[in-house]
């Protein structure tokens, strides 16, 4: 019965020590993101030029920590790969929340959508400006299509979406999750390509109407299209898990 009780606990060594490092590595995310609003302060005055240095030099160092990390996890379940039963089931876990959360680089296949200005031009300087240009709104309503026909991973210029993703407008200027975009804007998707490309080309959906107004649009469905990692992952200041007393 020892050998026996010996056995079954040699998994339980590597998972606790993966969940830890996870723990570690999101702790570490966490910490980058709140970095990564203070270097856009650096963009709105000179005064404040000295802050966008600093956490600069700051959000290097949280990456490199990521990194680090990262390589630890990916050792750590290169271990629990030589294990069997429970512990494979929890490689494939942890695998498939690391994708969920972006921490994974993925590839597929998919649609590649590329947009950009209209070719029209109004008669106004303010026309001009506001209605014949892609509007933050616009990505975001592509980025919700591409999620109601289940694509399973979608990057905007290169960055990851995922639950907390914002794409948001300041001062004419957009934005992926604080850091600024301009166009032409590229959606990579990867999913089921035909549902995808019907999706977004549904009668009167927004690409219909991006094109009725001579707005630049190219759909290409792709056997292979390559999403990479999210930069900085999600954060979790406040939620936690919830305890076994806290349930009853």
């Amino acid at each position: 019965m020892a050998a026996l009780w010996r056995g079954e606990k040699r998994w339980v060594v590597p998972l606790t020590a993966v969940c830890f490092v996870l723990g570690g590595l999101l702790a570490v995310q966490v910490r980058t993101q709140r970095m990564r609003g203070a270097t856009q302060v650096g963009r709105q005055t000179s005064a404040l030029g000295w802050l966008l240095t600093d956490a600069r030099g700051q959000l290097e160092k949280q990456k490199e920590e990521t990194e680090r990390l990262r390589a630890r996890v990916a050792e750590y379940e290169e271990e629990a790969a030589s294990e069997k039963g429970l512990m494979g089931l929890m490689r494939d876990e942890l695998r498939n929340g690391r994708i969920a959360l972006g921490l994974l680089p993925v590839e597929g296949p998919g649609v590649e959508l590329v947009l950009d200005d209209s070719t029209m031009r109004g008669s106004g300087e303010i026309t001009a400006q506001d209605f014949f240009v892609i509007h933050n709104t616009d990505l975001l309503q592509v980025a919700n299509e591409l999620c109601a026909a289940e694509a399973e991973a979608v990057s905007l210029n290169g960055h990851r979406l995922v639950a907390d993703s914002a794409i948001t407008c300041s001062a004419r200027l957009i934005k992926v999750d604080g850091v600024a975009v301009s166009p032409p804007f590229v959606f990579l998707a990867i999913g089921n390509k035909e549902n995808l490309v019907s999706a977004l080309n549904i009668r009167g959906g927004l690409l219909d109407q991006l094109r009725l107004l001579q707005f630049q649009v190219k759909l290409t469905p792709k056997d292979e299209v390559v999403v990479p990692a999210v930069a900085i992952g999600p954060v979790f200041e406040y939620a936690r898990p919830v305890s076994k007393e806290e349930e009853t």
